[in-house]
This record gives C-alpha cells, structure tokens and sequence, in this order.
C-alpha cells in the first residue's frame, strides 16, 4: 500500500467516525426536543364511549376532563382506571392515550336487575352497588346474607319463571333459616321452607291454579312447608 493510499484511507476513516458521532448528536438533539415537546402536551379532552342508560356522558365527560386535565405523560392510567371505576354508576373501564391531547375512556356502566335488602342495587354483573338517585324501573326486591347475592337471584329467576302463568314475583326472601319465602304481584306470600324448594313450589302453583278469580282475590298465604299438600290462609271466608 502506497504512502497516499495509506492517507486516503486514513481520511475516509476519519470521515466515517465524524458522520457517526453527527448522526449520534442529532438523534441525541432530536430526542431530547421529542421528550420536551412531549413533556409539554396538555390532555384537553376526554372521550366517553360506551351504551349509557343511567349516567349522562356529556356531564361525565366535563367532569373528567377537568379532573384529568393536565401533561399528557402525567396521566397515570391505572390512576384513571380506578377513579373512573369508583363511580357507584360504572361497573368497568379501559382507558388509552390518543395523540396529541385526549384520554379515551370505554366504560360499561351498571346494569341494575333488582333491589337488594331495601338500600343497594343488584348489577347484571353481580354486584352491589347504591346510585346517588333511585331507579324509577320497576325492579324486583330481594332479601338475603350479602354473601349471597347470586345465589338470591338465580333461585328469583326460577320461582318467576314457575309462577309466571300465575301472578309476577316481586319479592324473593331468604330467611335466617335459610328457608325461601316469595311474595307475588297479587299479594299473596307463598312460604317454601329450605328443603324440596322446587317440589313445593310446584304444589303451591298448583293448589293456585285451581282457585278462581274471587278466590285469589281473598288469599293471603300459601304455606307449602309440609312434606304433602299446602295450608292457605284467607283474608276472608271464601
């Protein structure tokens, strides 16, 4: 290799390592004017999405956009997630950044199926909740430990389902002796203890088919807590 081969190469050596060193100040320059400008960006708005029936998106959406106001990074989206999910109304949410300014939030809201033990709501999702105003629907009331929501509620369906040629449940109850007592839209309580539940039931919608219309008018009670047949109590002599 000749002594201005040997310089050549040299040069074009040098040359290379100053282009890298370049590209590695821009990008480092770059960088840092992307985390600025990032670490500027105010969130401005948040998006509400999701089938609303008992919250108003509009106002829920000013209110968030106030509280979540702020640098876009700041935003800590488990923070949000929770903040969001302790609305009495909303059952769950999921939050994303959309750039430049925006949280978008995609809430599920309650769906409220019937009353529980007088004071909280019973969601489709199974839990209990208590809305700052009451539900003006119509819902079932229903009684019981609130370890057992569920299970509450699914034997509400069966006994509603078994009645429904009869009269509409509005009431399901389950005592502190574990026993199962109904009250019907007509009125009238049917009483089916703790054991053979179905069995009874099915005798107390049997006994209630065979009463005409004055008859029903009259009945209190229909107590099918007996190994055979029921008693039924009147509020007169039929």
């Amino acid at each position: 290799m000749t002594v201005k081969q040997m310089a050549t190469r040299t040069l074009n050596h040098w040359k290379a390592v100053m282009l890298i060193l370049g590209l590695g100040l821009t990008g480092s320059l770059a960088a840092s004017g992307l985390g600025h400008l990032m670490d500027q960006i105010q969130i401005r708005q948040v998006h509400l999405q999701g089938d609303l029936r008992y919250l108003d998106a509009q106002m829920l959406e000013s209110d968030l956009t106030r509280q979540f106001s702020g640098r876009f990074l700041d935003a800590a989206l488990p923070q949000v997630i929770s903040t969001v999910e302790a609305h009495p109304w909303i059952a769950n949410a999921s939050v994303r950044r959309v750039w430049p300014d925006t949280l978008v939030i995609e809430v599920i809201e309650q769906r409220p199926v019937a009353i529980y033990n007088d004071t909280l709501y019973l969601g489709l999702s199974g839990d209990l909740f208590e809305p700052p105003t009451p539900v003006t629907k119509a819902l079932p009331r229903l009684y019981g430990a609130l370890s057992e929501t569920m299970q509450v509620y699914s034997h509400y369906g069966v006994f509603a389902d078994r009645f429904a040629d009869v009269s509409d449940v509005i009431s399901v109850a389950r005592g502190n002796d574990l026993g199962w007592d109904l009250t019907l839209e007509n009125g009238v309580r049917v009483r089916l203890g703790r054991t053979d539940t179905l069995g009874r039931l099915a005798r107390a919608r049997d006994v209630m088919q065979r009463l005409d219309a004055e008859q029903l008018q009259q009945l209190q009670e229909v107590d099918a807590r007996y190994g055979n047949g029921v008693a039924l109590a009147w509020s007169a002599a039929p």
